[in-house]
């Protein structure tokens, strides 16, 4: 069975069979459910990354066959899947990457800062990202992959919990505290490895510090073996618009060293992109 996406698992526990209640926000006379399950189905086939039969599809998304019948068709026809000729499964196709292409070209904090980051990436030879917060997520929107073997599976479009991961905590050190928390506060804060900080008091305290430092710190808190080092990016207003790390592996790094030699050097680079942006 395949890993399923944390946000379709967590839909799958609190209802059941797939059902999308409008979210948290938004007018639900106005929440259209039939794009709501539309976007699941792409986002069960995004989880699996293999060609989904019909049957198995309409399992794994936990609605009927035929209103994944129904989906499938209309998204194949709009150019949205494709389908084996011989085993009729369905895959996402090209045309998908044109949204994310447009998200990406449009998004002018990363224009501005992916040649910054891509010096400190060579600099150092250790892997750094630009993420930018997404309701109670990061999402990567740049990464320069480190010239050493990695073992943790990464890429621009993947995300991670604002609690637990450095990027995310360094943009909330920057935004109003009472904000920060009640955003903590709704967050399913679970335990990604042994040493994750889950209980709000640990996490205010982490959030004071980071915001006193200029950088957030995470070690073995997302990624067992993963030490991460973040600091925020600020508009001309001091809002966080997103935050720089760099990921370290911690059979090659020691915290003390990393905060020692890369701190000041991801400092200086978010003070410049910094700059760029405002």
């Amino acid at each position: 069975m395949p890993k399923s996406n944390p946000r379709v698992r967590e839909m799958e526990e609190k209802f059941g069979p797939f059902e999308r209640p409008a979210p948290e926000g938004a007018n639900a006379a106005l929440f259209l459910g039939t794009i709501a399950k539309c976007f699941h189905v792409l986002e069960v086939l995004s989880t699996t990354r293999r060609p989904v039969a019909l049957k198995e599809l309409s399992e794994l998304a936990k609605m009927d066959r035929s209103s994944v019948q129904r989906i499938t068709h209309t998204l194949h026809a709009l150019g949205y899947l494709r389908q084996d000729s011989v085993t009729r499964a369905f895959t996402l196709s090209g045309k998908v990457l044109e949204f994310s292409h447009a998200v990406l070209t449009a998004d002018t904090v990363r224009a501005k800062a992916a040649p910054h980051l891509e010096a400190l990436n060579r600099s150092t030879g250790e892997t750094v990202n630009l993420m930018e917060m997404e309701g109670r997520e990061v999402v990567y929107v740049a990464r320069f992959p480190s010239r050493h073997p990695v073992s943790i599976d990464l890429h621009v479009g993947s995300r991670l919990p604002v609690y637990c991961s450095s990027a995310g905590r360094a943009i909330l050190s920057r935004l109003d505290e009472a904000t920060a928390l009640d955003i903590l506060a709704k967050c399913d804060r679970v335990p990604m490895t042994p040493r994750t900080q889950t209980e709000l008091p640990a996490l205010r305290k982490a959030l004071a510090k980071a915001r006193t430092d200029g950088y957030a710190l995470l070690d073995e808190e997302a990624f067992v073996g993963d030490i991460s080092i973040a600091a925020p990016l600020l508009n001309r207003w001091g809002e966080p618009v997103g935050a720089i790390n760099i990921a370290l592996p911690s059979p090659r790094w020691k915290v003390a060293a990393a905060l020692s030699t890369l701190a000041p050097l991801l400092m200086r680079t978010a003070r410049d992109i910094n700059r760029e942006i405002n």
